[in-house]
């Protein structure tokens, strides 16, 4: 979680920086900006989603309006609209800038009616670069607070409830998931107050459990048994499979995989994020799916008699293979 709300604070800094900068280095700031936010792999995920969400926003129409003789008016529809233009506007300052230094104070001066440059480039920064930086760390915020969530969950099975619900999962192997699911289910609604519902219908078939669905953004999660055989790697990919076929199915571009290794092998995920950073996700046709792994056999000795663990690893290749044995 400490990931997410590092990168919070550090969007919120880019802009800060970008609002007090010296009007004749306002270009190079930008420039500066760009560079940062496309090293950071979940910022890209999200423009990239937002681009998806309201594709053919009319840049030409946004650009004419950044200059005095034209009204202004935002042509997106959606938050995700006005963060595309934004951030092709930035992008387009940036790739100038080297040769036209100036570009940055000047493209304000044609926004802006302040007479001293310096005025000129802080309100054009405020009304027009402002929003993105708002929309990436609300969406930053939001994807932390369900991650911070299911973190919570994760702790507290592998801490305090794993005998428990093993025990129940052992009473009735043949519905064993469920009897994880429905303690999933009924956690998201203690603790993160989501609304979920037990197998809903889509075009897709049935999802263990797809939250908040009368709302604006619904909550598209599913959990999977992991043992090592008949539901090994095989049937973790097709789970993934099926999940994204969910977020299609809701309009959605994030969706959680929870992973129930009842196992005492450690299973290891591929990430396109920092391979430091929890959780671990993959992206996967429009859609990233963050990997939720919970340890849910209890143990049977300590951990410095048990030895070696066996690992079982997952590759970016394997996702990609709904066969994967």
């Amino acid at each position: 979680m400490k990931y997410q709300q590092r990168l919070q604070v550090a969007v919120r800094e880019r802009l800060r920086k970008l609002m007090t900068a010296p009007f004749s280095s306002a270009g190079h700031e930008v420039h500066l900006a760009v560079t940062w936010i496309n090293s950071q792999p979940a910022l890209k995920g999200l423009l990239e989603e937002a681009a998806r969400a309201e594709p053919g926003v009319d840049q030409e129409r946004f650009r004419a309006g950044l200059t005095r003789g034209a009204e202004f008016l935002w042509p997106s529809r959606t938050e995700e609209g006005r963060a595309t233009l934004i951030w092709d506007l930035m992008q387009a300052i940036a790739g100038a800038e080297a040769d036209d230094p100036s570009i940055g104070w000047r493209t304000a001066s044609g926004y802006s009616t302040q007479k001293r440059h310096q005025d000129s480039w802080r309100e054009f920064a405020e009304d027009i670069l402002q929003p993105l930086f708002d929309f990436l760390s609300e969406r930053v915020g939001a994807e932390s607070s369900t991650l911070h969530t299911l973190e919570r969950y994760r702790t507290r099975i592998e801490w305090f409830d794993r005998e428990e619900l093993f025990a129940r999962f052992e009473a009735d192997r043949t519905n064993g998931e469920e009897v994880y699911n429905l303690d999933l289910q009924r956690f998201l609604f203690l603790e993160g107050d989501h609304i979920t519902h037990a197998k809903p219908r889509s075009a897709s078939g049935e999802a263990d459990l797809i939250g908040d669905l009368d709302g604006h953004d619904p909550l598209v999660c599913d959990g999977k048994i992991f043992d090592g055989h008949g539901r090994g790697k095989g049937y973790l990919v097709k789970g993934l499979h099926q999940i994204v076929k969910y977020a299609h199915d809701y309009g959605q571009h994030t969706a959680y995989l929870v992973i129930y290794n009842i196992t005492d092998k450690l299973l290891e995920l591929p990430t396109n994020g920092s391979p430091d950073a929890w959780p671990p996700y993959t992206e996967l046709s429009g859609v990233r799916i963050y990997f939720i792994h919970v340890r849910v056999l209890p143990p049977t000795t300590t951990a410095s008699k048990a030895g070696k663990a066996t690992r079982v690893t997952l590759t970016h290749d394997d996702l990609t293979n709904p066969d994967t044995t």
